[in-house]
């Protein structure tokens, strides 16, 4: 059977959605919209045969309970109108907004706003209700430019804003908001730096200590740990681009454990891998015996010459590359293997040849989901700056930023 008509009578389900929970509580509830919808239905005698939504849903994008609502209306043959307290209720979404209104009103479906009456049967009042949903949009992208401002200024400050990275716990004692403390699993992560730092410890021996002691880490998330400068004091994130701070929470490790670890040196704010020196293999693994510290190497360029050395200062070890080398060649010639044990080590080697090849597939995978997100955040930019909501300079520099 055909659609009921508006002119036969008026068939609704009134939709109601509220953003965040603040706003149910204390602004536009889902109480008041229903009961803003039942009376102009009631003056207006519009059957309404369903309340749908009735919970938190971003307006910005078609959640599920958004889709569901437009596939239930479109199939029942019954229903002419969705009624909603006001057109933002319905969506946010600007030029996404138009099209599903439009393909609603092909289908003979109408959508009211029991606060702004407009009537789309007209051009005038399309037109009108199209704008509405563009300004609505235009607020929604005001209202993310403040917030990632504030969001970026407070990282500036060295305030993290969100939930702090495991191991620490939010403060609520504290004045100040953004304050962290570290917590047991944070002493437990202190214990992992310096079992890396150590040296001559896999990380699966490490992930088999912490189980012990009650802190359960998968592979992935301890390199992740190891990897996070959070932990040594400094802020990383995505709105600082390749830029480090320094933080206002406790550091769990110290800045030279933490380079040590990562193989970093630090500028004055960013972290810099360093290039791998295969001149210098022993490099991180053979300690000073005079301070316990790893050696790190370096040559002397006018003689062609290497060396290692330890960077502790007043610490005066500094032995020839070439010397050192042999000498630990002559070391390891002292050691055999018996052949019942040979398919035990290499198993073993296996093993930590496998571990090495996942964490570093797992960083490729790191890498391409930033290259990823970074071309959509340039494709954005460009977008709005094609839209207008940018100006040309803002463009520029943050597409040269992203490009970079």
């Amino acid at each position: 059977p055909d659609r009921t008509t508006a002119k036969e009578r008026r068939v609704a389900v009134i939709w109601t959605r509220v953003s965040t929970k603040e706003q149910a509580e204390h602004n536009l509830s889902l109480e008041t919209q229903e009961k803003a919808c039942q009376d102009y239905a009631k003056r207006l005698g519009i059957e309404v045969v369903r309340i749908m939504g009735q919970t938190n849903e971003s307006a910005k994008t078609e959640g599920k309970l958004y889709r569901e609502m437009i596939a239930y209306v479109s199939s029942n043959r019954q229903i002419n109108t969705i009624l909603v307290y006001s057109f933002d209720r319905f969506s946010r979404a600007g030029a996404e907004a138009m099209m599903t209104k439009a393909y609603l009103k092909a289908k003979g479906i109408s959508v009211i706003s029991v606060t702004q009456p407009i009537d789309d049967d007209n051009v005038a009042g399309e037109f009108m209700q199209n704008l509405i949903f563009l300004f609505n949009q235009f607020e929604n992208n005001l209202r993310k430019d403040k917030c990632t401002a504030g969001m970026l200024a407070s990282l500036e400050r060295g305030d993290w804003y969100s939930k702090p990275p495991r191991g620490y716990s939010i403060d609520h004692s504290a004045p100040k908001k953004h304050t962290f403390v570290i917590n047991d699993e944070g002493r437990l992560i202190a214990k992992a730096f310096e079992w890396k730092a150590e040296g001559g410890i896999t990380d699966v021996e490490i992930q088999e200590r912490l189980r012990t002691r009650g802190l359960d880490l998968s592979n992935k998330r301890l390199g992740e740990i190891f990897r996070n400068p959070f932990y040594c004091g400094r802020i990383s994130h995505s709105l600082l681009g390749d830029r480090i701070v320094k933080g206002n929470h406790p550091q769990i490790v110290s800045e030279e454990v933490f380079d040590r670890i990562n193989g970093t040196y630090r500028t004055e704010d960013r972290y810099i891998q360093q290039e791998e020196t295969p001149e210098y293999p022993l490099r991180k693994f053979i300690k000073c015996s005079e301070c316990g510290f790893f050696l790190t190497g370096y040559e002397v360029k006018k003689k062609g010459l290497h060396y290692y050395k330890c960077n502790t200062k007043g610490c005066r070890c500094n032995v020839s590359a070439k010397k050192l080398h042999e000498q630990f060649i002559d070391l390891l010639k002292q050691y055999t293997l018996p052949e019942e044990i040979l398919p035990i080590v290499r198993e073993i080697m296996l093993n930590v040849l496998r571990e090495r090849s996942e964490e570093n597939a797992q960083r490729m995978q790191e890498l391409k989901a930033l290259k990823k997100a970074n071309r959509q955040q340039l494709e954005d930019v460009t977008v709005r700056f094609g839209l207008g909501s940018i100006g040309e300079e803002v463009y520029d520099i943050t597409s040269k930023h992203l490009e970079g």
